[in-house]
């Protein structure tokens, strides 16, 4: 099953990330596995089964499939369990951009690329309230010393720790 799942994952990779010019596509990245352990940890087994039931879902194995007989497929995933497919999509999301390929496509396009963003962040500058104060004309901007605790006493609203 684990093979049988990892292959239907890297078709998967190629439906749900194509990519095209810039980006490489899902399925040539070698992600399957990680994806697979991945949705191992962050799903139930009764979601992993609907998972692999709906991949199976035809006359031929998912992976065996031609590329534009995989489309009904996951689409018809996507309308029966879209609480699952919502929850897949972040998972492949999160490692399709962990893939060095993926990074060095973002890195090409010209774009500062920290692939741990943690501890040294991005570079943002320092704070000028003449450049950095909202002209959108929604809301407005508060100094420090301006804010006050907004008065909740008269709300109506259970108490989450009762």
């Amino acid at each position: 099953m684990t093979e049988n799942l990892s292959s239907s994952l890297a078709a998967l990779l190629g439906v749900l990330l194509p990519g095209d010019e810039f980006f490489p596509c899902g399925s040539t990245l070698g992600i399957e596995n990680l994806l697979r352990a991945r949705l191992l940890e962050s799903i139930v087994p009764a979601e992993l089964d609907a998972l692999t039931v709906a991949l199976a879902a035809g006359s031929a194995p998912f992976a065996s499939l031609s590329p534009a007989d995989r489309v009904p497929v996951v689409t018809r995933l996507q309308g029966e369990h879209p609480a699952l497919f919502d929850q897949v999509m972040k998972i492949v999301y999160l490692t399709y951009y962990q893939a060095p390929a993926v990074q060095h496509a973002i890195r090409a396009l010209g774009f500062a690329y920290n692939p741990t963003p943690l501890p040294a962040g991005y570079a943002v500058g320092r704070f000028d309230a003449e450049r950095d104060t909202p002209r959108h004309g929604r809301g407005r901007f508060l100094a420090t010393d301006e804010v006050r605790r907004v008065d909740l006493s008269q709300l109506d609203f259970a108490d989450p720790i009762a």
